[in-house]
């Protein structure tokens, strides 16, 4: 399949790939899990979805999307999914894009329980393979949702046909603060009552955003998804809440020291080589034991010259990382 080049991304997304997606999608909602967490009042919210049909579809990816992402960002991905012969369903978690959230603050990005990210997104699984109950499901997850992805692949083994992960947030990089003192500071906060708290050196949006300190490669990229988050407020979540950081803590605890053992679905793993979001050492590890284990089959793919968001490349990064994820799918 021929990739969209960088020097022709900005037209070719406006006059062919926004068409073409405006014509295969429906948007919607489905209702997130019960709520069993809480004993009165608790909330059951809305995850916004999107789901996006193939001509003639030979299986179904879901996209679980990364820390303060919403469903655009990954327009070009699900482009090359239907012209691949894929139907897509794109949700939200909670907290993001048109989801339902937790706080009325828009650039903030908070959670009650880790455990409500996985339960919603079961929900969304569940839809749909009950839409489509002849045609395998896979995952493609990034980052944070890449620890949810992996978690709901570890609670229903046999939910997933393929599992591809980029850059999936196994344990979080914590800003230069030991990983000990940032657990006493999340969980310490959390007890004073400042789950909502703007984590500390963290800030509303303000749309100062750079391309030199973003976390992909491609200028053109960058500059689409600004400017989308700069017209429409719900795409500017931005800084995580104390909350959302103990449960990302749990999250990492899970798959590091339980979940790993669980896994039974094929996984492909990409690996950015300069990551300033996930610690790839523990990435590393994770893969190094589920391939030890041999439970399920597992290959690792370094990627060079890539920031976190590898999706974000440059031609032949995108080249490289649609090819192996093409391969990957299509093997028996």
């Amino acid at each position: 399949m021929k990739i969209i080049q960088e020097n022709e991304y900005l037209d070719t997304m406006k006059n062919e790939v926004e068409p073409y997606l405006k014509a295969h999608c429906r948007e919607g909602y489905i209702p997130g899990a019960e709520d069993i967490y809480h004993e009165k009042n608790g909330i059951i919210g809305k995850i916004h979805v999107k789901r996006y049909l193939a001509d003639d579809p030979k299986g179904v990816v879901v996209i679980s999307h990364g820390f303060t992402e919403g469903a655009p960002k990954y327009e070009e991905m699900i482009y090359y999914f239907l012209q691949a012969g894929y139907h897509v369903y794109m949700p939200e978690h909670m907290g993001h894009g048109q989801s339902y959230r937790l706080t009325a603050d828009p650039s903030l990005v908070h959670i009650d329980i880790w455990k409500r990210y996985v339960r919603d997104f079961l929900k969304v699984c569940h839809e749909i393979k009950r839409a489509y109950p002849k045609l395998p499901v896979n995952l493609l997850a990034h980052s944070m949702g890449g620890a949810i992805g992996v978690i709901a692949a570890a609670w229903e083994p046999t939910l997933f046909h393929k599992v591809i992960l980029s850059s999936p947030m196994i344990k979080p990089l914590t800003g230069g603060v030991p990983w000990p003192l940032t657990v006493l500071i999340a969980n310490a906060e959390c007890l004073l009552g400042k789950e909502e708290s703007y984590v500390l050196g963290q800030k509303p949006y303000d749309g100062t955003d750079t391309f030199q300190t973003s976390a992909g490669t491609s200028e053109s990229k960058f500059a689409r998804y600004n400017d989308l988050r700069k017209e429409k407020q719900f795409l500017q979540t931005c800084a995580p809440s104390y909350g959302w950081l103990k449960a990302a803590i749990k999250m990492s605890w899970y798959l590091r020291y339980h979940g790993w053992k669980k896994l039974r679905s094929p996984l492909l793993i990409f690996q950015a080589e300069k990551d300033d979001f996930i610690s790839v050492r523990a990435l590393q590890k994770f893969a190094a034991k589920i391939r030890k284990r041999g439970a399920a089959p597992c290959e690792y793919f370094y990627m060079p010259g890539t920031k976190h968001e590898i999706y974000c490349g440059g031609d032949e990064t995108m080249e490289v990382y649609w090819d192996k994820i093409e391969k990957f799918l299509e093997e028996k």
